[in-house]
C-alpha cells in the first residue's frame, strides 16, 4: 500500500480509544515541558522580531501568540509560537525523528485547536497521531536525511503538524492524503544555519505550514497522492537516494505509540541535545573531585560517530553560537557547576575563562557508529595540572525516557521557564489544567492562561 495513503488513513481513521493512557500521559508530559519552554523562548530575539512581522500584517483573531499579548491568525500564531518553541534549544527530543518532535507540532495543534475551540482530549489526540508521523517517517529516512545537511525538526514537523492539524478538522482519508501531499512539499530546512535565528524558525515555519496544508486540503486543495513515496517524492529526494525501506514508515503505527516508545526525552539543559551527555559526565565529575576549573590542563570528551554532526567547531561567540559548542558547554558545566538559561548569553560565552578553559576541549568520534545525533555516549576525561585524571562515561543523560523527570520535576522546569512571564497563581493554574487536559471541554481555556496578556 501506498505510504502516504497508509499514514493518511490511520491518522483520520484511528479511534480515540486506541490512543492509550500511556500515550495521553506522554503526551500531558511533552505539552507542560513544551509550553513553559515555549513561554522562555518568547523574550529571545527570534520571538520578538518573527512576532512583530505577524502584528504589523494584523488580520484574524484565531489564536493567542503566547508571551506577546496579542492574537492572530492561527498559522500566523503557530509561526510565533513555534519559533518560541525552539528559540533556545530547550525542548524535547526523540530518537527515531532524529529531532524535537514537539516545538513544531504543538503551536500547530494549538493554534488550529484554539480557532476550533477543541476540547482538550482532540488536541491530545491529534498531538499524538502527529508525532506518530514524523517519528515513523523518520525512523525511515532519518539517518542520511539528516546527514545530508537537512534540520528533521524542519521537515519531519512540518508532516507531523499537517496530519495532526488534518486530523484536528476531522478530514477523511482522502484529504488527510492530500494534507501530507501539500506538507511534502512544503517541509525545509538546513542544518547550515544551525547556531543562528534562523534554526528556531525551522520549527515555526514547520508549525506554520501545517497548519497551512490542512486548510487547503480541506478546501479541496490537491497534492499528489504518492508525494512520501514515489519517485520523485519526499522519501527519496530529502535522502538523497538513499537505500531506504518505505514501508518503514508504516510498519506498528501505534503498536507501540512512538510518544511511549522509544519515548520523549526532556532537556534539563538549554543546548543541542548532543552536548547533554558530556555535560552530565562533567558535572558529576566535577562535583564528585570537587574540581577548580583552574587546576584543569586538559579535557577530553569522546562520542560516537555522528554525534558531533549538529555542532560547531569554531570557537562560539555568541549565546546561540554556545549551544552547538561542546567545548563551550563543558566548560560552562566544570567553570559554574551548572548549565542553565543564563550560560547562553552573548556576555557569558563570551567570558575569557569559559574562552580559555573550552580551548582545553578537545572531541572526537570513535567507537561504534550509533543512532546519530540522538544516540551513542560520552566519555569525559580530565586531567589536571598535578598529573591526577578522572573519568566519566554517560550512555543515558538524565531526562531521557530511560531516565525520566518526575511530573514534580518537569513542573519544577516550567515554573523556571515562566518565570517573569506568568504570574505565579497563573502558573500553577497551568500547570493543573495540564495534568487535566484530556477533561478540558476548550483548549481556550489554557491559552487564555498562557496568553500573556
Amino acid at each position: 500500500m501506498s505510504v502516504t495513503k497508509r499514514l493518511a488513513e490511520f491518522v483520520a481513521g484511528t479511534p480515540p480509544e486506541a490512543i492509550t493512557a500511556e500515550a495521553r500521559t506522554q503526551a500531558r508530559r511533552a505539552i507542560l515541558d513544551t509550553l513553559g519552554v515555549t513561554l522562555a523562548g518568547c523574550r529571545e530575539d527570534a520571538s520578538r522580531i518573527v512576532a512583530q512581522m505577524v502584528r504589523e500584517q494584523a488580520g484574524v483573531t484565531e489564536a493567542s501568540v503566547l508571551g506577546h499579548g496579542f492574537r492572530a491568525p492561527s498559522a500566523e500564531a503557530a509561526l510565533v509560537n513555534g519559533t518560541s518553541a525552539h528559540a533556545l534549544d530547550y525542548d524535547d527530543v526523540t530518537v527515531n525523528m532524529r529531532g524535537h518532535p514537539s516545538a513544531p507540532l504543538l503551536p500547530a495543534v494549538l493554534a488550529l485547536g484554539e480557532k476550533l475551540g477543541a476540547s482538550g482530549r482532540q488536541v491530545i489526540e491529534a498531538f499524538v497521531l502527529g508525532f506518530e508521523v514524523e517519528s515513523k517517517v523518520g525512523r525511515t529516512m532519518g539517518a542520511p536525511h539528516y546527514a545530508l545537511g537537512w534540520h528533521a525538526t524542519s521537515t519531519l514537523g512540518t508532516l507531523g503538524a499537517a496530519a495532526a492539524c488534518a486530523r484536528l478538522l476531522k478530514l477523511d482519508a482522502q484529504r488527510m492524503q492530500m494534507a501530507i501531499g501539500i506538507a511534502a512539499s512544503l517541509a525545509s530546512g538546513l542544518r547550515q544555519n544551525f547556531g543562528t535565528m534562523t534554526k528556531p524558525l525551522h520549527a515555526g515555519w514547520a508549525a506554520r505550514n501545517g497548519v497551512i496544508a490542512a486548510s487547503l486540503a480541506e478546501r479541496g486543495f490537491t497534492a499528489d497522492a504518492e508525494a512520501l513515496e514515489g519517485e520523485s517524492g519526499f522519501l527519496r529526494a530529502a535522502s538523497g537516494g538513499a537505500e531506504i525501506d518505505p514501508d518503514e514508515a508504516i510498519t506498528g503505527l501505534g503498536d507501540p505509540w512512538e510518544i511511549v516508545s522509544p519515548g520523549v526525552a526532556v532537556k534539563l539543559y538549554p543546548c543541542c541535545y548532543a552536548t547533554h551527555r558530556a555535560i552530565d559526565a562533567a558535572l558529576e565529575l566535577r562535583e564528585e573531585h570537587r574540581l577548580e576549573a583552574a587546576s584543569i590542563a586538559h579535557v577530553k570528551v569522546t562520542v560516537n560517530p555522528g554525534a558531533l554532526m549538529p555542532l560547531l567547531t569554531r570557537p562560539p561567540s555568541t549565546g546561540l553560537e554556545g549551544k552547538f559548542s561542546l567545548g563551550y558547554c563543558v566548560a560552562a558545566a566544570l567553570l559554574d557547576g551548572r548549565v542553565g538559561l543564563a550560560s547562553f548569553t552573548d556576555a557569558t560565552v563570551r567570558r575569557p575563562e569559559a574562552r580559555q578553559l573550552a580551548s582545553r576541549v578537545e572531541a572526537l568520534e570513535d567507537g561504534p557508529p550509533a543512532d546519530f545525533p540522538i544516540g551513542g555516549k560520552a566519555m569525559v576525561e580530565i586531567w589536571t595540572g598535578e598529573g591526577s585524571r578522572y573519568t566519566r562515561c554517560v550512555d543515558v543523560p538524565r531526562g531521557d525516557p530511560q531516565r525520566p523527570l518526575t511530573w514534580d520535576e518537569l513542573a519544577a522546569k516550567f515554573r523556571d521557564c515562566v518565570d517573569g512571564t506568568l504570574s505565579a497563581e497563573a502558573t500553577e493554574k497551568a500547570i493543573a489544567t495540564i495534568s487535566a487536559l484530556d477533561e478540558m471541554p476548550d483548549v481556550r481555556q489554557l491559552t487564555a492562561l498562557l496568553a500573556g496578556v
